[in-house]
């Protein structure tokens, strides 16, 4: 996240501790988490007297309705429609999927805006910002902090009209809201969804940012051991000495990092947060793959284009497949398909039935349809498992490998596709020697009901492992003996080396929360009215160049300089660590001004 000071500066006290932890007071009745995920996306709260009563007493909306086929589900789709027109939204989740396939039968598609699974931006992109724009199904674009926020502002509408059915009166003031985000995101990311919940209406007072698989550690923290699948007698993770991997297994990523419980309220990182884009969505496109190689790929683009409705309910049915199938059970694996549809577009591009299709294919012996079935051979099911299943012991393996621990025998899963029966197969076989823990109840929710408890108890966190190497741009003296003779260049008290990077905070480094690390700035001309503070990241070890192979810009701002003198001035920078995001205040010396700058995420 590029950091800014254009009109960006918010007043001295305002971090996001003190965000945090004002709603321990009176003035906060109720704390509200939205999960926003690839595929899926939720909300949950508790009251506060609920919550002093029973910390687990934390509601959800555990009934989205498809409107189609009687799919009831914990979550709704991460999907949005926008009118084009006005550019005003229209509806969001299962809602919007409905109606965008009723609108592509009457063909009114090029009138709307639909995005589907969009969180990934932010995710494989490097050019986050606030200006950066987004395509929907059809490719047509626009400003990503538009479309996120409206969707964070459909769940934000969806859940207070539930609370509101629950006969709660509450004021916008008395609400705290927790917006979960991967822990493994870079600090832009994380930035950009605060952006987007402030422009949808969230105050930024009352606005705490939490990790997803810290969440669902918390929440774990609170389960009894009957609560948890795989649990043995005298063993449980809130446990004072206890260590364990959490790997959060959602739609489009999976987010790894490792807890050791040291006391009653402390629970502090064994390494950072990682992981990759293996979650549930890899065997999405794997699905849709072997779909592809039986009617060509423009059929399969036909269907999604001309007849949603069909398209849609052949991934909800293939959802519903993936999250329960089974290593051990059955020898065929049967699921509805849209077969006149496929069979209308097959004859349409290929000249042929969707059941010749199948027996041209070179799944002819392994795939059967009878009816609008179409029963697949358990290890063809199994087969689309694969690439996720190994990227995903690859990322744990990547993780052991930076515990310094060596006793870590504990993994809890959680994460919607952390249910699925061939990833916990895929994972025991790996780790044979390890206990394996997974929410008895909803493992799906336990990231928004863990963000819940975050919100009424954020310093149940209390150190964190640092994922990059922080620094700055300085120009040192020019020596011949360490600097690149191409980065000399004449200054004040001669040449000088420009673009060094000069590291203030270390990669892997543990960092007690609101860990501050002061770093001094000064003018370097006379008059000077401004300071410009510029602050890189590495995920090396170290740079020797802020233009070095992986070192970003994170942000650069200006720190004003009142009232310019001949004389140097000087501006004492704190950066605060160990929280959910890089805090950032800048101090003017000689008037004591004192700002913190929030992230503009200029490039």
């Amino acid at each position: 996240m590029a950091t800014g000071g254009t009109g960006n500066s918010m007043a001295t006290g305002d971090t996001e501790r003190d965000m945090a932890t004002s709603g321990t007071g009176s003035d906060i009745l109720m704390v509200a988490a939205i999960d926003f995920g690839t595929t899926y996306s939720g909300y949950a709260y508790s009251l506060k007297g609920e919550y002093e009563k029973d910390e687990l007493n934390i509601h959800a909306n555990q009934s989205w309705n498809s409107g189609g086929k009687s799919l009831m589900s914990l979550k709704t789709p991460t999907c949005i429609l926008i009118n084009k027109e006005n550019k005003e939204f229209e509806s969001f989740g299962y809602e919007a999927e409905n109606a965008y396939a009723d609108i592509v039968i009457d063909n009114e598609a090029d009138n709307y805006y639909f995005f589907d699974r969009f969180k990934m931006t932010l995710y494989t992109r490097e050019d986050i910002s606030t200006n950066m724009e987004i395509e929907d199904v059809r490719g047509n674009s626009l400003p990503a902090i538009d479309v996120f926020a409206a969707a964070i502002g459909a769940l934000t509408h969806h859940m207070m009209e539930h609370v509101e059915r629950q006969r709660i009166n509450l004021q916008p003031n008395e609400i705290k809201w927790v917006l979960t985000v991967p822990a493994m995101w870079t600090d832009k990311a994380k930035e950009f969804m605060r952006e987007c919940a402030e422009k949808a209406g969230i105050r930024k007072d009352r606005l705490v940012i939490a990790l997803e698989p810290e969440a669902a550690s918390i929440y774990c923290q609170h389960l009894p051991p009957d609560k948890m699948t795989g649990a043995i007698e005298g063993f449980s993770v809130a446990d004072e000495g206890s260590k364990y991997l959490v790997i959060d297994i959602g739609g489009g990523t999976v987010d790894i990092t490792a807890h050791h419980k040291v006391g009653k309220d402390d629970l502090q990182e064994l390494c950072s947060a990682s992981g990759g884009a293996c979650g549930g969505t890899t065997v999405d496109r794997e699905f849709l793959n072997l779909f592809e190689n039986i009617v060509q790929e423009r059929v399969m683009e036909t269907l999604a284009k001309e007849s949603t409705a069909s398209y849609l309910d052949l991934l909800r049915e293939f959802e519903t497949v993936k999250r329960t199938i089974s290593s051990t059970k059955r020898q065929k694996i049967n699921f509805t398909i849209p077969f006149t549809d496929l069979t209308a577009h097959c004859l349409r591009f290929l000249e042929k039935e969707f059941k010749n299709a199948v027996e041209d294919s070179e799944y002819r012996n392994q795939i059967t349809l009878a009816g609008d079935k179409m029963r697949m051979d358990k290890d063809l099911m199994k087969s689309l498992f694969d690439a996720s299943c190994s990227n995903i012991v690859k990322e744990i393996k990547s993780v052991l490998q930076r515990v310094r621990s060596t006793d870590l025998k504990t993994f809890l899963l959680v994460g919607g596709f952390s249910e699925c029966p061939i990833i916990q197969d895929a994972i025991k076989q790996a780790f044979p020697d390890v206990q394996i823990l997974i929410p008895r109840h909803d493992p799906g929710l336990a990231v928004v009901k863990g963000a819940v408890l975050f919100g009424h108890k954020p310093d149940f966190i209390t150190s964190r492992i640092t994922r990059c190497t922080y620094g700055r741009r300085i120009r040192p003296i020019f020596d011949e003996s360490k600097h690149d003779r191409n980065k000399r260049v004449g200054g004040d008290g001669g040449d000088r080396c420009r673009d060094v990077f000069e590291e203030f905070m270390g990669k892997d480094k543990k960092v007690q929360i609101d860990e501050v690390v002061n770093v001094e700035y000064h003018t370097v001309m006379n008059s000077q009215s401004s300071v410009s503070v510029a602050i890189y990241y590495t995920y090396e070890d170290h740079a020797d160049y802020v233009d070095d192979k992986g070192c970003k810009k994170l942000g650069e701002f200006s720190v004003p300089i009142p009232d310019p003198t001949e004389e140097r001035r000087y501006v004492d920078v704190e950066f605060k660590f160990g929280g959910t995001f890089l805090e950032v205040t800048a101090t003017e010396r000689k008037t004591g001004e004192r700002i913190q700058y929030n992230y503009s995420l200029v490039n």
